[in-house]
């Protein structure tokens, strides 16, 4: 259970570093062979293998946009009793934000992480809110 709560805060605490736009503090805790898989079919969808890789993306998301604010409202745990750094978190959260252009947008998704080892060996995003005109305008395409 300690191990839970451990991987909870652990998940809270990078999203915390995404609001900051704290990259480096964001990135300690993904694993050198991590993946990262984004919905949709945009041209920042798709899956980015390798830690080069899913830093670059998150790097382009941070530049995109200079105003936003994760709220985390509901985590689940894959396994209350996991010990030695290994779990699955889901996060449910809501988000505000505003790209370069001054446009306005929120959302709401779940992102599903895979802990080993307490590093993240993958994440994945599944939106709630991600299709039409206002989204794809807002990441610029």
């Amino acid at each position: 259970m300690i191990g839970a709560i451990i991987a909870k805060q652990s998940v809270k605490s990078g999203f915390d570093a995404l609001n900051d736009h704290n990259l480096d503090k964001f990135m300690k805790a993904w694993a050198e062979q991590s993946v990262w898989i984004y919905p949709g079919n945009l041209s920042v969808s798709g899956k980015f293998a390798g830690k080069d890789r899913v830093r670059k993306w998150f790097e382009h998301f941070l530049e995109q946009f200079p105003q936003m604010r994760f709220t985390v409202t509901h985590f689940g745990v894959g396994s209350i009793f996991a010990l030695g750094g290994s779990n699955v978190i889901s996060a449910y959260w809501e988000l505000e934000l505003m790209n370069k252009a001054g446009l306005k947008y929120s959302n709401s998704g779940v992102t599903l992480l895979t802990i080993k080892g307490a590093k993240v060996v993958q994440g994945e995003d599944f939106l709630f809110k991600s299709s039409g005109e206002d989204f794809i305008k807002i990441w610029g395409e």
